[in-house]
Parts: C-alpha cells; sequence; structure tokens
C-alpha cells in the first residue's frame, strides 16, 4: 500500500501542478469559463415562473398560445399587422376585390394569422379582442384593420405583479461572475500549490481533504457539462488540450479515485522537508504563481494557445476544403397518436397508413445523422452594422498587411490605451495597412464609444465567443500579412510606438 499511495501521491500531485501551469497561462480564458458556468447555474436556478396565455377572438373562433414570464422583462409585447393589399384577378372575382395576410404574434412568434378581404375602402375589414390571461386575471384589448390600409398594432401587457422571487442563490452566483478573474487567478494558484504540497508531503492530511474538495467541485463542473450539453469547454486545460465534456468528467473520475487511494493511505505520505522549510517554498510558489498568473492577464499568455498565434495562417484554418464531407440530415416526421409523440423516418412509413393506424401529424424535423468536415476556425465575421453582410473574404483577399482591433465589448475597452492605438491605427492607414476594428458591441454602444474617445474610423462586427478566442485584450491588436499568416499579437498595454510597428512592415 506504502509504494501505492506513493505512486498516486506523485501522479495526482504532478497532474495538478501541469493542469494549474496552464491555467494560469490563460487566467482570463479561465474566467470565461467561471463567468459561463456561474451565468449558466444562476439562470437554470431560476425560480419557475407562471404563464401568461395570449388569446385572440376573430370571427373564425379563439385561438391561444402562452408564454413564461421573462424575468428580466416581464412587459409582453404583442404586436398585430398586415401586408400591402393586393387585387385579386378578374376572372377570380367580377368586382374589385383586395386581401391581406394578418398577423399576431409575441416573442417571435406567430400566435394568430388569417387572410382578411374587402372590397372598397370603407368600413372594417376584421375586428380582433386579444387578451392575457395569468392566474385567472385577464387584460383585455380590441383592434380593427381598416379597409385597404396597411395597419400595425402594438400592445404591452405589463406582468410584473405576478413575478416570483428567486432564492438568494441566483444572486449570488450572478453577482460571482464579477469576481469571475480573482478566482481563476486564485483556483489556478491553489491547484499549483496543493500539487506541490502533496509532492513535499506538507501537511498530508489538510492537504489531501483539500484537493479532494477541489476534485469534487471539478467532477461536479464537469459532469454537469457533460449530462447537460452546457459550457461544453470546460477549460480545464484551456486551449492548449481541448478536451469534451465527458473526457473531462472521466478525467476528474480517476484524479478522484486516486485520490482517495490516497486519503486510504495516509500514512504512507511522508514529509520531504522540515515543516518550515516546506512553509518557505510553499509561500515562494504562491507569490510566483500569482505573479505569473497576472503577468498573463495583463500581457497576454506566455504560449499563446489560441488559432490567432504567432505563425498561423488564419485563411487555411477558416477553409472548407471542396471535397471535405458535409453534415448529413435525414427527415424525421412526428406523429402523436393518444397523446404520445412519436418519431419516424420515411423508411418507417414506407408500408404503413398512418392516418388508418390512428396516428396524427404533428411536424416535421431535420436531424444531424452525422458531423461533416468543420474548420477549426468556424465562426470568424467581419460583419457590417446590419450583420447582413459578411466581408471576411475580403479580409482574406486583400493582397497587403491587415490589422485586426478587437475590441470585443467597447464598453469595456482600456481607455488608457487608445492614444497609442490611434496612432497606430493613423500610421498603418498611410502605409495603406486594411485596418479592421472589430466588436461584438451594439452599433448604439459603438456609436456612443466612438463619440466620447474622438475615434473616426469605422467598426465592424463579429461574434463575442469568437472575439474572445482571437485575443485575451481588450482591446488587442492582431498584424496578418499579405498571405493571412499572423506576425504579431499585441495587447493594450503594449501597443507598439508607431515607429515599431512599422518595423513589422517588411
Amino acid at each position: 500500500m506504502k509504494i501505492i499511495a506513493n505512486i498516486f501521491r506523485l501522479f495526482v500531485g504532478l497532474l495538478f501542478i501541469f493542469s494549474g501551469l496552464i491555467k494560469s497561462n490563460d487566467p482570463t480564458g479561465f474566467s470565461y469559463k467561471l463567468d459561463e458556468y456561474f451565468s449558466v447555474f444562476a439562470a437554470d436556478l431560476e425560480t419557475d415562473q407562471d404563464s401568461v396565455t395570449i388569446s385572440v377572438n376573430s370571427p373564425d373562433g379563439l385561438v391561444s398560445k402562452s408564454f413564461e414570464i421573462n424575468a428580466n422583462n416581464p412587459v409582453l409585447e404583442v404586436n398585430a399587422t398586415n401586408e400591402g393589399w393586393v387585387k385579386l384577378p378578374e376572372y377570380v372575382s367580377p368586382t374589385p376585390l383586395y386581401t391581406s395576410l394578418v398577423k399576431v404574434t409575441s416573442n417571435n412568434t406567430e400566435v394568430y394569422s388569417t387572410i382578411i378581404e374587402a372590397e372598397d375602402s370603407s368600413g372594417i375589414a376584421l375586428e380582433l379582442g386579444i387578451h392575457a390571461s395569468v392566474n385567472g386575471e385577464r387584460e383585455s384589448s380590441t383592434i380593427a384593420f381598416s379597409s385597404l390600409r396597411k395597419e400595425n398594432f402594438n400592445l404591452s401587457f405589463d406582468n410584473r405583479e405576478h413575478l416570483k422571487e428567486n432564492g438568494w442563490y441566483v444572486d449570488f452566483l450572478k453577482g460571482l461572475r464579477e469576481y469571475a478573474l480573482a478566482l481563476a487567478i486564485f483556483i489556478c494558484v491553489l491547484e499549483i500549490v496543493l500539487g506541490l504540497a502533496l509532492l513535499i508531503g506538507f501537511a498530508p492530511k489538510l492537504t489531501i481533504w483539500l484537493l479532494l474538495l477541489l476534485i469534487i467541485f471539478f467532477t461536479f463542473l464537469t459532469w454537469y457539462s457533460a449530462s447537460f450539453n452546457k459550457v461544453t469547454d470546460c477549460g480545464c486545460f484551456g486551449d492548449a488540450i481541448p478536451l469534451t465534456p465527458w473526457e473531462s468528467f472521466y478525467k476528474d473520475l480517476i484524479l478522484l479515485g486516486s485520490s482517495l487511494i490516497i486519503l486510504f493511505g495516509l500514512k504512507y505520505i511522508k514529509p520531504i522537508f522540515s515543516n518550515p522549510f516546506a512553509v518557505r517554498l510553499l509561500t515562494v510558489a504562491t507569490i510566483l504563481c500569482t505573479a505569473f498568473s497576472v503577468y498573463c492577464y495583463t500581457y497576454l499568455p506566455v504560449k499563446n494557445y489560441l488559432k490567432f498565434k504567432e505563425g498561423n495562417n488564419i485563411e487555411e484554418l477558416a477553409v472548407v476544403p471542396e471535397d471535405a464531407p458535409s453534415d448529413v440530415y435525414e427527415n424525421i416526421f412526428i406523429y402523436s397518436k393518444d397523446g404520445v409523440e412519436e418519431e419516424f423516418t420515411l423508411n418507417d412509413m414506407s408500408n404503413r397508413n398512418m392516418k388508418e393506424e390512428g396516428y396524427v401529424f404533428v411536424d416535421r424535423v431535420d436531424k444531424l445523422i452525422s458531423k461533416g468536415f468543420e474548420p477549426e476556425i468556424h465562426d470568424f465575421k467581419i460583419m457590417d452594422e446590419t450583420r447582413s453582410n459578411d466581408y471576411v473574404q475580403d479580409f482574406f483577399d486583400y493582397d497587403n498587411y491587415k490589422l485586426l482591433v478587437v475590441m470585443n465589448e467597447v464598453e469595456k475597452a482600456n481607455l488608457e490605451s487608445l492614444n497609442k492605438l490611434n496612432k497606430v491605427v493613423a500610421v498603418a492607414k498611410e502605409k495603406n495597412v486594411e485596418v479592421y476594428p472589430l466588436t461584438a458591441s451594439s452599433s448604439e454602444a459603438v456609436a456612443k464609444f466612438k463619440s466620447d474617445n474622438n475615434i473616426n474610423y469605422p467598426f465592424y462586427y463579429g461574434d463575442k465567443t469568437n472575439l474572445k478566442s482571437i485575443i485575451r485584450s481588450n482591446p488587442g491588436l492582431v498584424l496578418l500579412d499579405s498571405n493571412n499568416v499572423v506576425i504579431r499579437n499585441w495587447a493594450s498595454r503594449r501597443i507598439p510606438k508607431p515607429e515599431k510597428f512599422l518595423k513589422k512592415l517588411k
């Protein structure tokens, strides 16, 4: 047992040190994962709210649809509109007859639709009663569509009095999001120090129990990710060694089992150094690891494992080869019988009469059978303000140097760096370097940011998660050559002087 306990002591200690160092190298990336966990847990633990039922009373009868009250926005908006009127051909109606499509929607979901008709512009073409019901309480409005007119009605139903309060733990988890970075650094340092303490045999009982608590915490996170398909990359080893949720969970189970073996053989774990020397060693390790994490947060990771690291050809990582396999889908038909829904393929139904068997058609969906090729960089976009035009191919095709100015959230950008940044942008444009300021913020936030900071260059828009994976800085600079190879990354606190930037343009 002595040999086994010490073998696992070595295994667990080294693995914790390795894991902590990998995460310390990129504490910002780890903080993104913690923030995501806090957000997901808070959302999942929110109190289930009552539903508000929107009913439309029309000449055709009564139709209803229910929506859960949104705790963050309890005012439910209902929109009723009709499209332009279309005159029917004479062979359909000898007298002039016009039709229009009426739709009632809420939360981008259609509640009711119908075709209305009118012969002239006088009178009412359709009158609707719209009701909102919650727990027996009802609020109603009546709207009327006039003949040959395009109407648009916006109704609001305030459900604040029906809100149910969340437990204290929801606000607690939401509050932790603000401290995600500090917690990320703390956990990284704790992993390293506990791993080292186990290796040198310092306070073995305290050390192994702290390690067990940490492993149980990680095991719960990875189990939750794997079971509910949320936070699909737990960040165990960051971008250095990407693991699927189940791989991360199995890894933690192995660690948990190994730690239990050490606990059972605790009497065989003997200290290597004297207690005073071990305390000094662990203190120095704590200071150095904290300093390393803070340095990597401030100036970018020492070892860059991101896709936009220096030397990577971004276009090659983003392009799908012509002969690459595509996603394969299968048509799935959903039928209901005796209140139970079942799924059938075309093959399943080839020799059956579903109607005679008592089945009622419900829906048809496309189900993914096999995943096709996905490039390493698959969500890199350079969109205009409308988010409808993507200029990423223009970016790749530009036959000169190009500079990405990444500000994933302009509201949180390091304002102290803007003066240096603007100078680099100005000199880059003078040298025909194409500049692409990229953000995931709203166009309103960008307009305010530009006005407040006297910025006159236009912004492009991208995916928030992708922008965070380009560079761990806000703002951050990424210089690429004409072949789309990354030449250099700069953090906001290391933006170069114009003359140093020009030296990179060979």
